[in-house]
């Protein structure tokens, strides 16, 4: 919603480890990689050239294996030309570059906005979309242990040796991210931390008041966008044909649907002392 301004170019997600044709020519080795003055010398040049609309063209066409690989390359080659000749102002959205945000943001002048997601509503996306995840990820990075997840190696540690369900893993990530979101609260007062509800429960409000913190122009445009990507003619759970159109209102409490009682009980208890800092009692 943001990109629909239109001094603004969308980039879409460098971090994520199953693109293989993308912005980024420079593949990690684990899904939310941390970076840090200390180990981000050889990404710095690549991530300059994906801010500034360099399309890493040879290394995509190396890549190329069918007619629709072709025409990626060269739609996403000419997009990137006109992004430069124009000199828009870069929106990177990647919810997997999480951990680098402090890095991105010294390096490069970034504003961040953080987005605060209800547990239970996190766990209940998982749920329905059976998204897993391997604690590894986490655990074989060091910096980002010493840094950030210390209170939780130990769950991890057990998460890998005997595998949890689904809303057990949810609620050792949302408690992973927000135990981070809250540091980053107390370490970057010009960050922009928004909850994920208000967003949803009041669209064109919540992002007029956000362009405005990001110096863009609110267009009809933009509110035209915005009213249907989430009014109430959208479906309420997710269909393929409508991935990003929803009844953003009807959505915010849409988890009380998926999850049982044991299951909402469950991630209340294992998360109220993060939780508590971000919704009231009445937001359950």
């Amino acid at each position: 919603m943001i990109s629909v301004a239109s001094e603004v170019a969308y980039i879409h997600e460098p971090f994520n480890l199953d693109i293989h044709m993308g912005v980024n020519p420079q593949p990690f080795e684990f899904w939310f990689t941390y970076l840090d003055e200390t180990n981000s010398e050889t990404f710095r040049e690549t991530f300059r050239d994906i801010v500034e609309f360099k399309y890493p063209l040879a290394h995509n066409a190396s890549q190329v294996r069918t007619p629709r690989n072709l025409a990626k390359l060269l739609r996403d080659q000419g997009l990137s030309a006109c992004h430069r000749i124009r000199n828009a102002r870069p929106l990177v959205k990647d919810p997997i570059a999480f951990f680098s945000s402090e890095w991105l943001a010294s390096q490069f002048d970034m504003q961040v906005i953080v987005l605060i997601r209800h547990p239970a509503a996190f766990c209940s996306s998982l749920k329905i979309l059976n998204w897993g995840f391997p604690f590894r990820n986490f655990l074989r990075q060091p910096l980002l242990m010493e840094n950030y997840l210390y209170p939780y190696e130990k769950e991890m540690m057990e998460f890998e040796r005997n595998e949890k369900d689904i809303i057990d893993q949810g609620i050792l990530l949302w408690n992973c991210f927000h135990f981070t979101v809250k540091k980053y609260q107390e370490r970057n007062t010009d960050w922009i931390f928004i909850r994920h509800e208000d967003l949803s429960s009041d669209p064109c409000d919540q992002f007029r008041l956000l362009y405005d913190k990001l110096n863009l122009r609110f267009t009809q445009k933009a509110k035209n966008a915005i009213e249907e990507s989430s009014g109430s003619h959208n479906p309420v759970e997710q269909i393929p044909q409508k991935q990003f159109r929803r009844d953003s209102r009807k959505n915010v409490t849409n988890w009380k649907n998926r999850l049982s009682r044991e299951e909402v009980a469950r991630i209340r208890l294992k998360t109220t002392d993060l939780s508590s800092l971000f919704y009231t009692d009445s937001e359950w």
